[in-house]
């Protein structure tokens, strides 16, 4: 079956009705880079993994659109393990930026951005002589994001650089795939559980360095300035109220956006197993259930407040949630009037 997919995508594309080059050459490594990612299955992966067939069949169909929707099609094959985010990028809400820069032998392109009010995602492509199939096993970033008005609104950097600005995002995780010869893709998803990220028009992210984990040479840190301008979209909102009452529980916000549902939650109890906030979900009219990937937690003696993101979109327009927390009656989230 897989064969005979893969020979129909190679005659659609031999049509006369043949893409640009440059746009076949887009399709040819992106199609490249989804069979290596479907080999790899990987436990806590949060990079959606895309079987070769279904790709096969996307890419034969976009054959038929113009330059600007076949890139924008480009954006859903690099969709990641995460369905607000899915969403939200089949109502354009993930962008497609192909900026590249170079610094210190080392060259980064962002080629996709996504941010909300509680969340961002970038996927970069970095290419180095350091990186190599057999030997390198992970990869992160060091960064600095800048307003409009070029002030540091949050960085991630080591303890010897200074760390200046107010600081947003509270939780993170780097993704490597698609690791080649010189080459490989770099996954960063970062969220704020305890605040709304200000806009972030105009905004700049500055990498400062880069850090190979190499199995030969161990850490390998090369510093060097690479940086992109950012233009989310534009960032949608929806408050959310209780409409039932539960003893023993308060929802103090519920603010649901393009890609995020944020949550803060005050339980009348010092609860001190992180398991048992973790379990805490989100569900739908249609048994839907949503967990966070972190939480952000404050205890006394006698309660217990919790900040949770939910991997849940403004566009699946459901006008009631259900919040479970272990040992207590569901909490009712309605649309506040």
């Amino acid at each position: 079956m897989k064969n005979s997919i893969e020979e129909r995508l190679q005659h659609e594309l031999n049509k006369e009705q043949e893409l640009p080059q440059s746009v076949r050459i887009a399709f040819d490594q992106s199609y490249e880079q989804i069979r290596q990612q479907s080999k790899k299955k990987t436990k806590n992966s949060w990079l959606k993994p895309v079987t070769a067939a279904v790709a096969t069949i996307a890419l034969a169909t976009a054959v038929m659109f113009s330059n600007d929707k076949v890139l924008a099609k480009l954006q859903s094959f690099f969709g990641l393990n995460d369905p607000g985010i899915e969403i939200a990028s089949d109502h354009g809400d993930v962008q497609y930026v192909a900026q590249s820069q170079q610094s210190e032998d080392v060259t980064i392109t962002l080629e996709h951005f996504f941010a909300d009010a509680y969340r961002l995602a970038m996927q970069l492509n970095i290419e180095s002589d350091h990186i190599q199939m057999e030997d390198l096993y992970d990869m992160n970033i060091e960064y600095r994001l800048y307003n409009e008005q070029g002030e540091v609104i949050d960085a991630f950097v080591s303890d010897t650089k200074p760390k200046v600005g107010p600081g947003i995002f509270s939780s993170g995780e780097f993704k490597l795939s698609n690791v080649n010869k010189h080459a490989a893709t770099l996954e960063m998803l970062i969220e704020s559980s305890t605040k709304a990220v200000p806009s972030l028009d105009g905004a700049k992210i500055v990498i400062e360095t880069v850090n190979f984990s190499t199995k030969q040479e161990g850490i390998i840190s090369v510093d060097g300035e690479w940086a992109f301008d950012l233009k989310p979209a534009t960032v949608e909102s929806q408050v959310f109220v209780a409409e039932n009452e539960v003893a023993g529980l308060e929802l103090q916000q519920a603010t649901l956006t393009n890609g995020s549902l944020h949550i803060s939650l005050k339980i009348s109890q010092n609860i001190e197993d992180e398991n048992y906030i973790m379990d805490t979900k989100l569900l739908t009219d249609n048994k839907e259930a949503f967990y966070a990937n972190a939480a952000n937690v404050e205890r006394t003696n006698d309660y217990t407040i919790i900040n949770l993101v939910f991997p849940y979109s403004i566009w699946k327009k459901q006008k009631t949630l259900l919040l479970s927390v272990n040992g207590y009656e569901k909490l009712k989230l309605v649309e506040k009037e």
